[in-house]
């Protein structure tokens, strides 16, 4: 519900605001200091204005300084890459020097047992023969069981 009343009460209001204020006479004292007040004004814009353009300037030379420590980093990161790379690579290579080691170690046990093997056989054989002559020898190649 809108009351009518008050709105005219407003209305009634602001029309006696505008009646009542008088266009007030300025003396000389006052001009001056009105004066005075906007070159006082004045002189703190322009000190603020100084003062802002010192801050901006710290700004910049932070800027500076913040993207010369980025620099920094960037150059570092790329040192850990290199050196990432490089112990990679001397992993490669060692894995692969050691397996060759174990690769040679185990071929030439294989190929030094089959040769002992072929010189075995023939020992034994060498000693069942001549063990034909010999009783003893031929009691000890029982006793072992090679006959």
């Amino acid at each position: 519900m809108i009351v009518r009343g008050n709105h005219n009460f407003i209305l009634n209001k602001s029309i006696q605001i505008k009646q009542k204020t008088k266009e007030i006479q300025l003396t000389p004292d006052d001009r001056d200091r009105i004066n005075c007040t906007e070159q006082e004004v004045k002189s703190l814009k322009t000190e603020m204005n100084v003062r802002f353009n010192v801050v901006g300037k710290r700004f910049e030379s932070i800027d500076k300084l913040f993207e010369s420590i980025n620099q920094r980093f960037d150059t570092m990161a790329k040192r850990f890459d290199q050196l990432f790379s490089f112990l990679w690579a001397i992993i490669g290579f060692l894995t692969t020097m050691m397996v060759a080691v174990f690769g040679f170690a185990i071929w030439d046990h294989k190929l030094s047992l089959a040769s002992s093997k072929s010189e075995d056989q023939r020992i034994v054989i060498t000693l069942i023969e001549f063990s034909k002559t010999q009783p003893k020898l031929s009691e000890s190649l029982k006793n072992a069981g090679l006959l």
